[in-house]
């Protein structure tokens, strides 16, 4: 009878415990997953940039290829780090079919959060370049409303389908939309501009009219490219600066030379009277680059001089 007690003792405490395992198991709140936000790009802009073009009427832009647009490749970043893609091997998403956003793909599925679109280029289904999006710091950007970086904020109160403005490709322009595409593709570039006089033999200066050519790595990705001049009301002549994006590639030391320039003088005879042929060459290092940095937007440009002694 002791024994049975005993066993009947036993047997009540262990269910007393069961009982309370499994009201501690009942009451666990598993850890919620972090909600995500399915990022979807549109480029149906693409009429509105293209038509942005007119503003300048004395240009002559390209018009869109009459082709479909397929695909995009894209880098997404976020605290300077590589999200989708990066400058050698841009992600690709496929646009959803007969129209002018992306397919919605896993990889496209973010947490919340501050995103930079950092490139965006649009193709045809033969891989074909038809559009893409300038960089704010290229000639191309004043015609687009949203430049490379482009911000995209991805939370419950804001647009998961941005308009990706892009401009039409013309491989006549390749450099001028901040790429340099004949070097390395998505080659992260910075501005540089030349400016120029011409001595004449008894020493008075005059603004100068040149050609400039501009090799990195023996490759030449500018040629013959000519400043603009022109002629005030008053009847003065002006030169303005020549401006061009060049590499900043991190195959070199940042004081390692390795872009080469050529100024060639050009004929001028409103100006100044000479047959001379003079060539002024030089090197760039990425240093030789940012030094003529001026806050965030300005640039000096780099002074030449033509026949001028004693001149730095």
């Amino acid at each position: 009878m002791r024994n049975f007690k005993s066993r009947i003792i036993v047997l009540c405490v262990l269910a007393l415990c069961s009982v309370g395992c499994t009201k501690q198991e009942t009451g666990f709140v598993p850890e919620q997953q972090e909600e995500l936000f399915n990022l979807s790009l549109n480029i149906s802009s693409l009429a509105i940039s293209k038509n942005a073009l007119t503003k300048q009427q004395n240009a002559e832009f390209p018009e869109c290829l009459d082709d479909t647009p397929f695909y995009l490749e894209i880098v997404l970043m976020q605290n300077n780090n590589e999200m989708l893609g990066d400058a050698n091997a841009p992600f690709r998403i496929d646009l959803t079919p007969n129209q002018m956003f992306t397919r919605d793909v896993p990889e496209m599925k973010l947490p919340a959060g501050e995103y930079y679109l950092d490139y965006c280029a649009v193709y045809n289904e033969a891989g074909d370049l038809l559009c893409l999006a300038p960089r704010a710091d290229s000639p191309m950007a004043v015609f687009s409303d949203m430049p490379m970086p482009m911000q995209i904020n991805l939370g419950a109160d804001s647009k998961t389908f941005p308009d990706i403005p892009v401009l039409c490709f013309d491989n006549r322009d390749t450099n001028e939309y901040g790429y340099l595409f004949e070097v390395l593709e998505n080659t992260r570039v910075e501005n540089f501009c030349f400016f120029a006089n011409y001595c004449s033999d008894n020493g008075r200066h005059f603004p100068a009219k040149y050609a400039l050519d501009i090799v990195v790595e023996e490759d030449t990705i500018y040629s013959e490219i000519i400043n603009s001049t022109g002629q005030y009301e008053n009847g003065d002549y002006f030169a303005d600066p020549l401006c061009v994006a060049l590499p900043m590639s991190q195959n070199y030391g940042a004081d390692e030379k390795y872009i080469d320039y050529t100024l060639s003088l050009l004929a001028w005879d409103e100006v100044y009277a000479t047959n001379e042929e003079i060539e002024i060459s030089g090197s760039l290092s990425q240093n030789d680059i940012l030094e003529h940095f001026q806050g965030a937007e300005n640039i000096e440009p780099k002074h030449i001089f033509f026949n001028c002694d004693n001149v730095e």
